[in-house]
C-alpha cells in the first residue's frame, strides 16, 4: 500500500476525464479508488505528529524535536506549515491538502498546523551599552546647545550573530532546478557552473542586507536578503536577486518549508522556501556596464490586509525604463526614445501577476508575457514626478489609522530625514503618493538616509496586557504616536577610509497632525566587530561599515520577578558581505518604562521644524569617526611595529 501511495506522491488527484463504457471496469475503478483512500488513510497515520496533535497536544520542546529531526533524518522531504488560524480540525488538514489543493503528500512529509510562538533565544549574550540621544529642543535650538540637548540611556547589546547562508548550496540548487526566473537571468551570469566546478563562487557572489518579519501565525522568522554577482569584487554587482529563507524561532534555517497562505481571494495555496523571489525586474544584457540591474536593498514588513491576516510585503529599488518620446516618420517606423529611472518598488510575497506589463511598457515575448512572477507596484512621488534615482525610504505604518480601518490602507515613508518630509503611499490604490508632512520646501538627502523601517511603539504596546503598562498608555496624549528605528549617516573621507556608514538610532514623533525627529543618535557600534573591507588590507582602507538593514522583533517579555523587559532583533550587514542578527533590550526600558514623566510623553511638544538635533548627532559622528581613525592608526603601528620584530627574530 505504501508503495501505491509512493507512486503518486508529487502528484495533483485528478478525476480521469474519459468516459467508462464498461461495468466491470467501473467497478475495478470504484475498487482502486476505494483502495487509494484507504491507503491514504493509512499513510496519515504514518505522520506520528498529528497522532501527537489529534490526541494530546505536544509541549513546544517536543515540536522543534520532531522539526529537528525532520531536517536532519528526511532533509529531503518536506515541513508543510498551516497557519495557526487555519478553520479545519487537525485531523481535517491532510484530506484538506491532498483533496481540496489537489496536492501530493509523501509519507515521510511533516504537515501540522502551527502552535509556536515567538521566544528570545537563550544563549544569546549582552554587554552594557550606553546610548547619546539628542532631543529636537526648541524652534530657537542651535548648535551650541548639543550637550545641553543630549542625554545619555543605559541598554544593553549583543554581538552579532551571522546568518549568511551556503552560497554554493544555494546557487548549485538554482542551477539545478531551471526554474522559469533563471532561465530569463542566466545570461547575466554565464559562468555559473564553471564557478561551481572551480570553488570561485565566494569570488564573485555575495550574500547582504537581510531583513526579517515574525510570522506568528507560522512559528517562524521570514527573511529576504540581496544576493549580487560581480565580476570584480562587492562594491560593483552586475545582478542583484532578491533571496528567501525561512528560520525557526531559535534562527536556525528550515529547508523544504511550505507555508500554506490564504490569497487575496480567500483561497489558499503553498509557498516553497528557501526560493529565489521571481520579482520582475528590466534589464537588458546589451548595456551591462554600470546599470546595476535587479532588485537592491529589499526590506521586509508585515501588513494587515483586508481579510485581517499579516501579510509580507517588500520594499526596494529597481533601475528601469519609460518610454520618453516617439520620432516616427511613418505609420510603420519609429524610434523609442527612453528615459532610465532607479525607482522605489513594493512587492507583495505571497500573490503574484502575469508577466511584466506594469513594469515595461513594451509588449516584451510571449514567454516572459506568460510567466508568473510576484506582485509588484511602483510608488510615485506626488503629481506623477519621477527623479533619476529614488533610495533610502524608511517604511512606517499607522497604528491608528489600521484600528479605524481594520486593516492597513497605507504605507509611509520618511522621505527625507532632514527638513523632515513624509509620504504617503496607497497600498491597493493604483495613484501616486501624496505628501503627508512637509517641514519646509528644501529638498536634499543629505548625510542621513534611510536604515530599517520605523517601528510603532503604540502598536508594540498594545499587544501586551501587562499591568505595569496601564499607566504608561494612559499617559499616550490623544493624537501622538511613536516610532522608532535605525538610519545611518554616511561619512566621506572622516577619517578612516573613503566611506563610514554606522546606525544612527532615530524616533519619530507625530503630534496630531505634525512629526518630528523627537531623539537622534550619533554614530552607534554597539561594540560589534568591524570587519575590512578588502581583507588584510586594514580597517581604514576603503569603506568602514555597519549598515542597519531591518528590525526582526520587538518584544516586552517579564521575568522571574515580575519586572518588565523589552527585547529587540535587529539586521545588519557588514563589509557588504554578511547577514547579522544583533539584539539589544532596555531601549523602550530606558525611554519610557523607568521614566515615571518620559519626555516623549509630554503635552506640550516644540521642535517640529527645526534641524538641531540632527546636525548635533551628525558632528558627533564625525567625531567618532576620527577618533576611530585616530586610534585605528595608532594600532595599525604597533601591529607593524610587533609584527616587524617577529619577522627579524625568524630570520634570527
Amino acid at each position: 500500500m505504501e508503495n501505491l501511495l509512493s507512486s503518486v506522491s508529487y502528484t495533483k488527484l485528478t478525476v480521469s476525464k474519459k468516459s467508462i463504457r464498461s461495468p466491470r471496469l467501473l467497478l475495478v475503478l470504484l475498487f482502486l479508488i476505494a483502495l487509494l483512500s484507504i491507503t491514504t488513510t493509512v499513510s496519515f497515520s504514518h505522520y506520528d505528529f498529528m497522532q501527537e496533535i489529534v490526541t494530546t497536544a505536544p509541549t513546544p520542546e517536543q515540536h522543534e524535536q520532531k522539526i529537528h529531526h525532520q531536517q536532519t533524518e528526511h532533509h529531503d522531504k518536506r515541513i508543510i506549515i498551516f497557519p495557526n488560524n487555519f478553520p479545519l480540525r487537525d485531523n481535517q488538514i491532510p484530506d484538506f491538502y491532498v483533496h481540496d489543493l489537489e496536492l501530493g503528500l509523501d509519507p515521510q512529509d511533516l504537515i501540522y498546523r502551527n502552535r509556536l510562538t515567538h521566544k528570545i533565544p537563550g544563549e544569546v549574550s549582552y554587554e552594557p551599552y550606553n546610548i547619546e540621544l539628542f532631543d529636537a529642543g526648541t524652534a530657537g535650538s542651535h548648535l551650541g546647545q548639543c550637550l545641553k540637548l543630549s542625554s545619555v540611556f543605559k541598554i544593553e547589546a549583543s554581538p552579532a550573530y551571522n546568518k549568511n547562508a551556503d552560497l554554493v548550496k544555494v546557487l548549485k540548487r538554482f542551477r539545478e532546478e531551471e526554474s522559469p526566473y533563471y532561465q530569463e537571468l542566466e545570461q547575466f551570469f554565464p559562468n555559473i557552473e564553471q564557478q561551481l566546478l572551480e570553488e570561485t563562487i565566494e569570488e564573485h557572489w555575495y550574500q547582504l542586507i537581510g531583513s526579517s518579519v515574525w510570522l506568528e501565525q507560522y512559528g517562524v522568522h521570514l527573511m529576504i536578503s540581496r544576493i549580487i554577482y560581480t565580476e570584480s569584487d562587492q562594491g560593483y554587482p552586475l545582478f542583484s536577486l532578491s533571496y528567501l529563507q525561512v528560520f525557526d524561532r531559535n534562527w536556525k534555517e528550515l529547508d523544504n518549508v511550505e507555508l500554506i497562505v490564504r490569497g487575496d481571494d480567500g483561497t489558499y495555496k503553498p509557498i516553497l522556501y528557501p526560493q529565489f523571489a521571481p520579482i520582475p525586474v528590466y534589464h537588458n544584457i546589451d548595456e551591462k556596464k554600470g546599470k546595476f540591474y535587479g532588485v537592491e536593498d529589499p526590506r521586509i514588513q508585515l501588513v494587515v490586509n483586508k481579510h485581517g491576516d499579516e501579510e509580507p510585503v517588500i520594499i526596494y529599488n529597481s533601475y528601469h525604463r519609460k518610454i520618453k518620446e516617439i520620432e516616427s516618420d511613418n505609420d510603420s517606423e519609429g524610434n523609442i526614445k527612453f528615459e532610465k529611472f532607479r525607482s522605489i518598488f513594493m512587492g507583495w510575497l505571497w500573490r503574484t501577476q502575469k508577466g511584466k506589463s506594469n513594469l515595461e511598457e513594451l509588449p516584451g515575448d510571449a514567454e516572459v508575457r506568460t510567466m508568473e512572477y510576484i506582485k509588484i507596484k511602483e510608488l510615485i512621488r506626488p503629481e506623477n514626478e519621477r527623479k533619476g534615482i529614488e533610495k533610502n525610504w524608511s517604511l512606517f505604518l499607522n497604528y491608528q489609522e489600521r484600528l479605524v480601518d481594520g486593516y492597513d490602507a497605507y504605507l509611509y515613508f520618511v522621505y527625507q530625514i532632514k527638513d523632515t518630509k513624509i509620504l504617503k503611499c496607497a497600498l491597493y490604490e493604483d495613484k501616486p503618493c501624496e505628501w503627508e508632512f512637509e517641514s519646509n520646501d528644501y529638498t536634499a538627502s543629505g548625510k542621513l538616509h534611510g536604515g530599517t523601517e520605523l517601528i510603532n511603539v503604540n502598536q508594540v504596546l498594545a499587544q501586551y496586557d501587562y499591568p505595569q503598562l496601564d499607566s504608561l498608555k494612559e499617559k499616550f496624549p490623544e493624537g501622538r504616536q511613536i516610532w522608532i528605528g535605525f538610519a545611518r549617516a554616511v561619512l566621506r573621507n572622516c577619517g578612516c577610509g573613503s566611506h563610514m556608514y554606522r546606525p544612527n538610532l532615530v524616533v519619530l514623533m507625530k503630534d496630531k497632525d505634525n512629526y518630528k525627529f523627537a531623539y537622534v543618535s550619533p554614530f552607534l557600534g554597539f561594540g560589534i566587530e568591524i570587519l575590512e573591507w578588502w581583507e588584510g588590507q586594514g580597517l581604514c582602507k576603503a569603506k568602514n561599515l555597519i549598515i542597519p538593514n531591518g528590525i526582526s522583533t520587538w518584544t516586552i517579555e517579564k521575568d522571574a520577578d515580575g519586572k518588565i523587559l523589552d527585547y529587540m532583533a535587529f539586521t545588519i550587514s557588514r563589509r557588504d558581505t554578511t547577514v547579522d542578527l544583533v539584539y539589544i533590550k532596555g531601549l523602550l526600558n530606558a525611554l519610557l518604562f523607568d521614566n515615571p514623566n518620559p519626555r516623549l510623553l509630554n503635552h506640550e511638544q516644540q521642535g517640529f521644524r527645526t534641524n538641531t538635533n540632527l546636525d548635533c548627532a551628525l558632528i558627533s559622528s564625525d567625531k567618532f569617526c576620527k577618533l576611530y581613525g585616530e586610534q585605528h592608526k595608532i594600532t595599525q603601528e604597533f601591529d607593524d611595529k610587533e609584527k616587524e620584530e617577529a619577522e627579524k627574530h625568524d630570520k634570527n
